[in-house]
């Protein structure tokens, strides 16, 4: 498995630890989105995921954007959107110190 398909399922996997079920996807680009059930419509959050490939740098690494969105009205800077959006960078972050030392780890062994 190539590095590319990699990063494409581990961006599913942090997708779904934040209870988000992809509704799209390509190699780089997803839109995930809250099942309805769970939270009142205005509420529901999508989520798109950007991979800017072309932005690669020596390492390898690449350029990932988020967007998180919903129709609630943001009169709180706390609300459900921003919640959302927080724990889907906090997971991101996770997997690019896991990534980052998967990588040191294999220019050890060479």
């Amino acid at each position: 498995m190539g590095s590319a398909e990699q990063l494409s399922e581990a961006i599913r996997a942090v997708l779904e630890r934040c209870q988000l079920t992809v509704l799209h996807n390509s190699p780089d680009y997803w839109v995930a989105g809250e099942p309805p059930g769970k939270n009142p419509y205005a509420k529901l959050v999508t989520v798109e995921v950007f991979v800017d490939r072309t932005r690669q740098a020596a390492d390898g690494s690449v350029q990932v954007t988020c967007i998180a969105k919903n129709e609630e009205l943001p009169l709180r800077s706390v609300n459900h959107c921003q919640q959302t959006f927080d724990q889907l960078r906090t997971e991101l972050a996770q997997l690019q110190a896991q990534l980052q030392l998967a990588a040191r780890q294999k220019e050890a062994i060479e």
